[in-house]
């Protein structure tokens, strides 16, 4: 710096680029690299530019460049212009001089090379450098452990330990080993310092602190993975959590193995914390998987997991993803093969699983309740599908589909065991794809064509069973028997001897290890020393989504056999069990289809001209028709004898009667007189309060307690199930109750208009009361046959005739949809009912209409007690009329209300909306159909019973 500077001067500017007084022995040139390339000849010789005067071009003008060729006596460096031959000792040039030859140096005689090696040698010899961390690890482990602590770092007390030891240490720590400066504390479960304060040579105890964090980390977590495994493999764990433990010890055993056969190259500390980066990566995220399978309860949600976890790392495309993948591949691989047993992939292993066990995985077996005919409380064990132990990728309906597919297999089993299907050697003929995970477009394809190769297989041996042949071709032929049987015993001894040293050479020789490498262990060494080939960019970036993996993976193989099972069990229910036969028994005498069935029961239980099936004094009475003769007689209920004699031959007489309709079938269930599902007349099990309104004749629910007992048989229970045959009594006691209705609103006339009727006069009140409620009654019963039962029934009847027009159109073709099964005919079935009950006000949610409904009915019948008793002189006081007059108003005010509640339903928005389904998700199915929606039918009921508002309107009686 120039210390001649005025420093009074506030404006002068400092010379910043300066060099500092402090280096004051140091030379002028800072340049080592070219110091001793010093061009004497031309470095002396260049001229300066000056300004050259009296030109006017000044810009333009040419420097003096003669390099001093002129008189030895003339300075190197002239302001003139002329030309100046150069002078050398002994020699004057002329002025034709060579200027490239004064640039030769004079020859060397030994050559001095320069490189960067000399430079930096020159560098550190000639100077030091200012800051103490470059200075080297003595100066720097000198100011740290100075007691005056320059560095201010409070590192006096830290013991210097040796390097190699304890990378060394680190290394073990790492692989979650106890070593000489880190063990492993139990109670903390986590790793410590054998020594409180230790470091490097050049390096503090914070920076140390910091380095140290990624191999604590990696300890700690490879302890607490260890931990899992051990755990899993001690107690009695699902075969799940077992293979997860494994992949999870295949995890550890890799990274120990490769880490520990790498570091022995590395020397310092930086090098192993770029080598246990990876790792320490891998090992966080299987940690968080641990943590969260942790809490799971089953393996189903552990699955669950897994998957979740893996779509949230679905965006890296390094090996980490193919780890994942395989990891899920491993741990799902126990649900999946019992998936596969359940569809009738593959054979199932160790014992079956029955209706006797404890069911497996999502088919749980439990025990079905329903009460019998007969009042008692029954159980049967059946498969039921357990959602929550179905895992998150795999959807509700294909799990659905799924169950469906093996309970259908399993009631081949039971009444069809020669059928293809329930053969597992024919199935497996047929080479049937299992169930396994496919993350690539190419495998994806691959399964569907598997899966369609499977289903002409399996259609060949099913339409060679339809040909009567017992045993279909299989696709492989079975070993000889005579091929296998040993030849050694009955030989020469020498050829015994010989034999027995062949084996013995043959086993001393090595194993050979044909076993294929293990990708979980390729995957991870990928992953730890970043080897990403081509291949698993190209797998991770162009495959598809996780999300829609099991969809792709799956799906093919479950429609496959979901067609096949569907259309073989469908015909087999219609063609050998006869189902339809037994659904027209339901409509006939559950829902009053058969008229000649309507009609005995109507007078077996109603008729007063037939003789009285009750005891007189204890005898009983024989000799004409009986009946039970509701209404004209002295007690209710009748015993169960008396039943019986009413009721005697009204079933069979009926069915007989229907079966000319269906001639062909006509001995299948009359052998022995039998009814198809034992159907016959029972007493409906009920609570005391329901008992005591029986006990009433002239009440509505006098004949409640009365019965129709169906009990489908075996296959035929998953088509009728007790819920439906509940329906089917519920529906059965209503219309029980209305052609009772419709007998007593009959009889009202016959009692005014009979000879032998003391009904003397006529009662406009009374006659008015009979037409009304005789029009309110054949209203009421008209909309629920016609619209309520016979509508939705002819809808199932279409229904019925499609099915099995499907399943008889093509012989050979004996598949039907994924979702054209058992189950969804069952519940299509169930569906007509709700239809049924909803017509006819039996929801639950109809309630109070209902409850309306009855208060009219008992108004009619307490009208009908009274007008018998009139007829049989047996009420001839006075104010009878009276008493009609206020009955009958009574019935006209409910008879109002009753309207403008229904009245007020066919206005309702929403209230049994018809819905449209949306063509864009519908397939198309049998069942897809909307034409069992709950129709707001209340307009028909509307229609019958008022159409000019006469009961909004005043009546003078």
């Amino acid at each position: 710096m120039d210390d001649n500077r005025d420093f009074g001067d506030v404006f002068a500017i400092p010379d910043l680029y300066g060099p500092s007084k402090l280096l004051g022995g140091a030379p002028e040139n800072s340049s080592f690299l070219f110091s001793q390339l010093k061009l004497d000849d031309i470095d002396e010789n260049l001229p300066n530019v000056v300004e050259q005067e009296g030109q006017d071009d000044v810009f333009f003008s040419i420097p003096d460049l003669s390099f001093g060729l002129g008189d030895a006596n003339t300075p190197s460096h002239s302001t003139t212009s002329g030309k100046e031959t150069p002078q050398e000792p002994g020699n004057v040039s002329n002025d034709d001089v060579d200027i490239w030859a004064l640039m030769q140096e004079p020859q060397i005689k030994v050559a001095n090379y320069q490189s960067w090696d000399a430079f930096e040698k020159q560098k550190t010899e000639q100077y030091n450098t200012p800051y103490i961390t470059e200075a080297g690890p003595a100066i720097f482990d000198t100011a740290l452990a100075g007691r005056e602590d320059y560095l201010r770092v409070a590192n006096t007390e830290y013991l210097v330990v040796d390097a190699k030891v304890y990378v060394k240490s680190l290394l073990a720590l790492g692989l979650g080993r106890s070593s000489v400066f880190f063990i492993w504390d139990e109670q903390k479960q986590t790793f410590v310092s054998a020594l409180p304060k230790i470091r490097l040579s050049g390096y503090t105890g914070e920076s140390l602190d910091g380095l140290l964090a990624t191999f604590m980390e990696c300890g700690n977590i490879t302890r607490s993975l260890q931990s899992f495994v051990d755990k899993t493999y001690t107690i009695n764990a699902s075969p799940g959590r077992i293979a997860l433990a494994d992949s999870v010890s295949s995890l550890l055993a890799t990274i120990q193995s490769s880490l520990s056969r790498s570091a022995a190259s590395q020397n310092s500390i930086l090098q192993l914390q770029a080598l246990f980066q990876p790792a320490h990566s891998i090992l966080v995220c299987f940690r968080r998987i641990i943590m969260n399978v942790s809490v799971t309860r089953n393996d189903e949600a552990m699955l669950s997991t897994i998957f979740e976890e893996i779509q949230l790392l679905e965006h890296r495309t390094d090996s980490l993803r193919e780890i994942l993948l395989e990891i899920l591949t491993r741990v799902s691989q126990p649900w999946l093969e019992f998936a596969s047993e359940w569809l009738g992939l593959q054979r199932e292993i160790g014992l079956p699983l029955t209706k006797e066990g404890k069911g497996k995985s999502f088919v749980k077996v439990e025990n079905h309740q329903w009460i019998d005919e007969q009042g008692f409380e029954m159980h049967e064990p059946d498969y039921i599908l357990d959602y929550d132990k179905v895992p998150s990728f795999i959807l509700p309906d294909d799990a659905r589909t799924m169950f469906e597919v093996g309970r259908s297999l399993r009631f081949l089993r039971d009444h069809h065991a020669t059928h293809p299907l329930a053969r597992a050697d024919v199935v497996a003929s047929a080479q049937p794809p299992s169930l396994e995970w496919k993350f690539s477009w190419q495998d994806v394809a691959q399964i569907e064509t598997k899966a369609l190769q499977y289903e002409k297989n399996l259609l060949d041996a099913l339409q060679h069973f339809s040909k009567d042949d017992p045993r279909p071709k299989a696709q492989h032929q079975i070993l000889d028997i005579d091929t296998i049987k040993l030849d050694f015993f009955g030989k020469p001894e020498e050829d015994m001897q010989a034999h027995l040293l062949a084996s013995i050479d043959t086993f001393d020789q090595p194993l050979n290890d044909h076993r294929p490498a293990d990708p979980l262990s390729a995957g991870l060494n990928r992953y730890l020393f970043q080897q990403d080939g081509p291949h698993s960019e190209s797998a991770s970036v162009f495959a598809p989504p996780i999300a829609l993996v099991p969809i792709l993976s799956f799906n093919p193989i479950i429609v496959t056999q979901a067609r096949i099972v569907n259309g073989t069990c469908m015909r087999l229910f219609f063609d050998s069990h006869k189902l339809r036969e037994h659904l027209a028994v339901q409509r006939s005498f559950h829902l009053l289809g058969n008229g000649v069935f309507s009609s005995r029961l109507s007078h077996a239980l109603f008729d007063p001209e037939l003789e009285s099936a009750e005891r007189h004094r204890g005898v009983a009475r024989s000799g004409g028709i009986m009946g039970l003769r509701l209404g004209g007689r002295d007690t209710w209920p009748p015993a169960s004898s008396e039943l019986r004699l009413s009721l005697m031959g009204v079933l069979t007489e009926s069915y007989e009667t229907k079966q000319p309709l269906n001639e062909s079938h006509r001995g299948t269930y009359l052998d022995d007189t039998s009814l198809p599902g034992d159907l016959s007349f029972a007493v409906r099990d009920m609570s005391e309060e329901e008992i005591e309104k029986c006990m009433n004749p002239d009440s509505i629910e006098a004949l409640d307690f009365l019965r129709v007992s169906y009990k489908p048989p075996a296959p035929l229970d998953a088509i009728i199930t007790p819920i439906i045959l509940f329906k089917y009594d519920q529906l059965f006691k209503l219309l029980l109750r209305v052609i009772r209705m419709l007998y007593v609103v009959s009889a009202l006339f016959r009692d005014a208009t009979d000879r032998t009727s003391y009904w003397q006069g006529i009662d406009h009140v009374a006659q008015r009361f009979r037409i009304e409620a005789h029009h309110f009654i054949s209203s009421v019963s008209g909309y629920f046959f016609d619209t309520g039962i016979e509508a939705t029934w002819r809808i199932f009847e279409r229904k019925l005739d499609q099915i099995e027009e499907r399943i008889n159109t093509d012989a050979d073709n004996l598949t039907l949809g994924q979702n054209e099964g058992l189950d969804k005919l069952r519940d299509y079935h169930e569906r007509v009912l709700d239809r049924i009950m909803f017509a006819l006000l039996l929801r639950k949610r109809q309630q109070p209409v209902m409850k309306l409904l009855e208060e009219i009915f008992a108004l009619i019948l307490q009208f009908a007690k009274h007008s018998r008793e009139r007829a049989l002189g047996l009420k001839r006081k006075v104010g009878a009329d009276d008493e009609v007059r206020e009955m009958y108003l009574r019935f006209r005010k409910k008879v109002s209300v009753f309207i403008t509640v229904c009245r007020g339903l066919s206005e309702k928005k929403g209230y049994g909306e018809k819905k449209v389904v949306d063509s864009r998700t519908s397939e198309g199915g049998l069942f897809d159909g909307d034409d069992l929606a709950e129709e707001n039918t209340v307009v028909h009921l509307l229609a019958r019973l008022e159409m000019s508002n006469y009961y909004s309107k005043s009546v003078d009686v």
